[in-house]
């Protein structure tokens, strides 16, 4: 149920600041939102990050299909797990279902985010909630999956009715 409801707010909140993007900002104009920060930037992207696979939509959106239907999975079939690996699959799956609902329906992906100070691809709240699940799928990686899985070992070696 968490897992459902973190990835129905990311892509309600996807969706809904890019349908305010392409209603207010016309397309490929700049929009000052934070000064000398960044900006508001109203482009489609009919590829991957930065434009890759453009010319290829079918490959991506085969590889982004493939990916949505194997988080789903996992959290189902292993709904009982860390609240940090919940989290994290759950961000990226809310961002990738986000991204997919633009390429079914507009093939491009809408982006608005621009960094000013540094040379950066522009992206969209989806975007940001699969850097940040990455980024938290990496931590429980690094510092919980071991600890965990040695604490499930511990546990099975102290009882006989192990699965």
């Amino acid at each position: 149920m968490l897992a459902f409801s973190i990835t129905a707010a990311v892509v309600l909140l996807d969706q809904i600041t890019k349908y305010l993007v392409v209603q207010y900002i016309p397309k490929n104009a700049e929009i000052a939102f934070i000064p000398y920060f960044m900006n508001l930037t109203h482009i489609e992207n009919k590829g991957a990050s930065f434009g890759m696979l453009a010319d290829n939509r079918w490959v991506f959106m085969s590889l982004s299909t493939l990916a949505i239907a194997g988080i789903i999975y996992f959290l189902i079939k292993f709904k009982k797990r860390h609240i940090l690996l919940t989290v994290s699959l759950s961000f990226i799956l809310g961002g990738g279902i986000g991204n997919m609902i633009d390429r079914i329906f507009k093939a491009a992906v809408v982006d608005f985010f621009e960094f000013t100070f540094v040379e950066f691809a522009v992206f969209n709240v989806a975007d940001m909630f699969i850097t940040f699940g990455a980024v938290l799928l990496g931590i429980y990686v690094v510092f919980f999956e071991r600890k965990i899985e040695a604490a499930k070992k511990d546990k099975c070696n102290d009882h006989s009715n192990c699965a």
